[in-house]
């Protein structure tokens, strides 16, 4: 036995420096475009994978779980901007005994500044169309994929890689493979008809924000503009802003 204690210790020595060797390649981190469907849905929640926008690398298990918190939001998009729509009420009473009749919100992607080129979320949709007002801005907590350029921001699912899919909920696949992408505006703009100029003192035109700071807004004789400065938008918590007009 003595004979072979040598041979044994070189061979436990080459398993020993070998280990490591593996282990550095098993948590290596893989670029998510290089994943089928299949491997985003089924390797271990351990798999190590980099974001191709964002260069962030993250663990599939982190990304799963986020995917559940995006698709909780936009299940919870259209109670949420109905809660808002109660403000709202509440908010436009206050601001005039005789409302007028509201100017509903032109949701064209021409009266959001740079988002023209791209269809608007379904949360989005949902939280802006059950608050039924003038003028609204909803930007989501972005599950840690997010990047923001220009006067939108975008928020990237990796899971997701079907087209049908990605097109139903108001997303877009670029072709680096990265998941789908939801753009939101943060800015939105609408010109309206205020009506007939009225007698001096008197104002045919009312309106009511719910817009906590750093939003800013602006309401003038046909005009209204909403917007959140890029630099306050990475929180971990949604942003929403509504504006309801009247006109006499």
């Amino acid at each position: 036995m003595r004979l072979f204690a040598p041979a044994i210790t070189v061979f436990a020595a080459l398993v020993l420096s070998v280990l490591p060797v593996l282990a550095v390649q098993t948590n290596t981190a893989r670029p998510i475009g290089s994943l089928s469907a299949a491997e985003r849905a089924n390797l271990p929640d351990a798999t190590l994978v980099t974001l191709s926008k964002t260069g962030r690398t993250v663990s599939l298990g982190v990304l799963r779980s986020e995917h559940q918190l995006r698709l909780q939001r936009f299940s919870d998009a259209a109670s949420l901007g109905k809660q808002w729509a109660l403000q709202q009420k509440t908010l436009g009473a206050l601001a005039s005994n005789k409302q007028g009749t509201l100017v509903p919100m032109n949701f064209s992607t021409t009266n959001m500044p740079g988002q023209n080129q791209f269809p608007l979320p379904a949360d989005y949709l949902a939280f802006c169309k059950a608050a039924a007002v003038t003028a609204c801005l909803y930007v989501p907590y972005l599950q840690g994929t997010d990047f923001c350029i220009g006067q939108v921001c975008n928020d990237t699912d990796p899971l997701i890689n079907d087209q049908q899919q990605c097109t139903s909920e108001g997303g877009t696949i670029f072709t680096d493979g990265a998941g789908c992408t939801y753009v939101y505006p943060l800015q939105y703009l609408l010109d309206f008809n205020a009506g007939k100029p009225v007698a001096r003192g008197h104002n045919n035109v009312t309106s009511s924000a719910n817009c906590p700071s750093p939003f800013g807004v602006i309401v003038d004789r046909g005009v209204v503009n909403i917007g959140l400065p890029m630099a306050n938008v990475l929180t971990s918590r949604a942003k929403s802003c509504v504006v309801s007009v009247f006109v006499q």
